[in-house]
């Protein structure tokens, strides 16, 4: 892979972590809807996940593959660009679930902010409008 990305990508590799992150968030979802709690943040380069409810151990697996990709998309950019801060929340729609065969919530935000070494934010929303829970953590 080729190092000669420039700062302008930055905003690719957020909306690439937003819908990675929102095509698997089933288990956050329930997560969310089971403790009434309505956001959770994760600091993508520490793998921290707040609130401590969702920080076990299937949720960190996403959040380390969301990581990962972080991880290797930096490496690509050229110097002396770097990602020095790297936040993804996710803010739930839970006062409209739906049950049924495919249970499910409301309209869902995934916000990637990814700051560069020059304190400039790129930030990219993702918006799912239904959002599906982890039906077999009922």
């Amino acid at each position: 892979m080729s190092n000669n990305l420039n700062r302008r990508y930055i905003k690719s590799f957020a909306s690439g972590l937003a819908n990675m992150f929102a095509g698997s968030a089933l288990h956050y979802a329930w997560l969310a809807l089971h403790h009434q709690i309505r956001a959770v943040t994760i600091d993508l380069l520490e793998l921290r996940i707040e609130p401590t409810v969702f920080d076990i151990e299937r949720n960190r697996i996403l959040a380390g593959m969301c990581r990962d990709l972080l991880l290797r998309n930096i490496r690509r950019l050229a110097s002396p660009g770097a990602v020095v801060a790297a936040k993804l929340s996710a803010h739930f729609g839970i006062d409209t679930y739906i049950e049924g065969v495919w249970p499910s919530i409301g309209m869902s935000t995934f916000i990637v902010e990814l700051t560069d070494d020059r304190g400039k934010v790129w930030r990219i929303e993702y918006v799912e409008k239904r959002l599906g829970v982890d039906a077999e953590r009922r």
